[in-house]
């Protein structure tokens, strides 16, 4: 076993016992918790791969904390009402916030460096990272809201954990799966090292895991909807998997971050359950 494979699992036997508590011994408000961890680790982390400006860390701390704004209210509002406003408030937000951080950018300088080749320049990459911090409050703050929103369905916990072990047997059997086959590239110019035959193993692996957790702890739903929901759901975390890929790659860095031994950053483990969970959930409103 190598030494990276070996810090993989220490650091799964070390956390998976915390999410399990989080998410089934805690209730909602253990949910809420994991959900802001998450989220935290996650917007810090593409906020540091993204903001280049001299601003970057100004832009990083008023992110960080509205994130944290947002997941307090989304647990304190009533549920169906906050996460509806909470999607729309930040990015109207930032969109006035970035406009009255121009002249600051600018060094008070006026119209005529406004127009110079530099100021130019500069304007340009201040948008684009307006641009991709309206994406980060979707990816990395909207998306793990939605922890909350199925612990608080029937068995939400159960559907919590169940996408969880889903996601993470599809990322295990796909590893393994590609070390041993994988010959087919899944997507070179984002993963070069991502195969079908590994998308295989993984889907493989997720549905069988997925099934024999729900046959204990979820009787009520079928083996064939249990299969197809797993498959699904293993489908929404490779396009997860590789848009955190393109990210990185765009970034020109091999792990988002460093505070999970064996796994990378937080952005390297959560990308594709965050993805995930936006089609767990509209799978429980739409089915119950």
């Amino acid at each position: 076993m190598s030494r990276n494979l070996k810090l993989r699992v220490l650091t799964a036997l070390a956390g998976v016992p915390v999410v399990l508590f989080l998410l089934l011994g805690w209730g909602i408000e253990g949910a809420a918790l994991l959900s802001w961890v998450i989220s935290m680790g996650m917007l810090y982390e593409f906020c540091r791969m993204t903001f280049t400006l001299p601003d970057a860390l100004r832009k990083t701390v008023a992110a960080l904390l509205v994130n944290t704004l947002i997941h307090g209210l989304n647990y304190a509002l009533p549920s169906g009402v906050s996460f509806e406003f909470l999607t729309v408030g930040p990015l109207l937000l930032f969109f006035g916030w970035f406009l009255f951080l121009v002249p600051g950018l600018l060094g008070y300088q006026g119209r005529e460096f406004a127009d110079s080749v530099e100021g130019v320049r500069l304007l340009k990459v201040h948008v684009h990272e307006l641009m991709a911090l309206t994406f980060a409050m979707i990816y990395c703050a909207a998306f793990p809201l939605l922890m909350v929103n199925i612990r608080e369905m029937s068995r939400g916990g159960h559907w919590l954990v169940f996408t969880l072990i889903v996601i993470w047997a599809s990322d295990s059997f796909a590893y393994f799966a590609g070390l041993r086959f994988g010959k087919k590239r899944l997507f070179e110019v984002v993963s070069p090292k991502k195969s079908w035959e590994g998308v295989y193993g993984g889907a493989f692996g997720a549905v069988l895991t997925g099934c024999l957790y729900a046959a204990v702890f979820l009787p009520r739903a079928s083996l064939l909807w249990t299969a197809l929901v797993a498959l699904v759901l293993t489908g929404a975390g490779v396009i997860g998997d590789l848009a955190e890929s393109l990210l990185k790659r765009a970034a020109s860095v091999k792990d988002s971050g460093s505070i999970l031994p064996g796994h990378g950053g937080f952005l390297d483990r959560f990308d594709s359950f965050v993805f995930a969970l936006p089609v767990m959930y509209g799978i429980l409103r739409i089915f119950g």
